[in-house]
């Protein structure tokens, strides 16, 4: 799979345009996907939407429409864009840099959530959507008539004012399994993978994450939590956005 450089980023707000050269292409359904020899997008994944942006080429710009992970880091630049594409080309490559923002605001506060309903409710999050609009996360609780909408804005939002650092390193798996701040199932992960991209909200949370995010809690701004609903026996669904 090509190299995602995006993870050797910190905090992932404002990326800069680098240089690149396409080395593949291939038309699928109608739109061109291009692999890049080096690339910084985010690609979808992890509850996170991908990346959008531009691509500088000697035929023109194109729009960069999505990003998908696989045995390649594949780019959309839509339909009708095949042919003006030379192989070995150099181009400029820039990403969206509000979208960017906003999901890392978005994914940063959708671990101070999680952390904060696991602190007072014993709430575990067993899914999340990011969005640019409202985000959702899935909590799992069994005792839901704990559950407090207004405390837990509360919390995060105190957390955010307090503007906390986020910072991210390179941990071996054995390093988290007894850290009471790591709340996710690392049993989910699969075996293999020892050393583990992590995300640290100091004192709050701790959490293996391939996602982009601010630097301080302050840069995400105030959430508002919009809605709570059951999703079934032992489990809610918290809508929130950016303020």
């Amino acid at each position: 799979m090509s190299d995602l450089l995006h993870l050797m980023q910190h905090p992932g707000t404002n990326p800069k345009s680098f240089s690149s050269t396409i080395c593949s292409a291939e038309v699928v359904d109608g739109d061109t996907w291009v692999e890049l020899s080096e690339s910084f997008f985010y690609p979808s994944g992890g509850g996170q939407p991908a990346d959008h942006g531009s691509l500088e080429m000697e035929s023109g710009l194109s729009v960069i429409l999505d990003v998908q992970k696989g045995e390649k880091l594949l780019h959309n630049i839509g339909s009708n864009e095949s042919d003006g594409i030379k192989l070995e080309s150099p181009v400029i490559a820039s990403i969206d840099i509000n979208r960017r923002n906003v999901l890392s605001r978005m994914h940063t506060a959708q671990h101070l959530i999680s952390a904060a309903a696991d602190e007072l409710f014993s709430g575990r999050t067993i899914g999340n959507q990011i969005g640019l609009e409202k985000t959702r996360i899935d909590i799992g609780i069994e005792d839901r008539s704990a559950f407090d909408k207004e405390l837990l804005q509360e919390v995060v939002n105190d957390g955010i004012d307090q503007g906390i650092p986020v910072t991210m390193s390179q941990e071996h798996r054995s390093e988290l399994t007894s850290n009471p701040l790591v709340r996710v199932n690392l049993d989910l992960l699969p075996k293999n993978v020892q050393e583990l991209r992590v995300i640290t909200i100091e004192g709050r949370d701790i959490c293996p994450c391939a996602g982009t995010h601010v630097a301080n809690t302050k840069e995400i701004g105030l959430i508002k939590i919009n809605k709570v609903k059951s999703k079934g026996a032992g489990k809610l669904r918290v809508e929130y956005s950016l303020l």
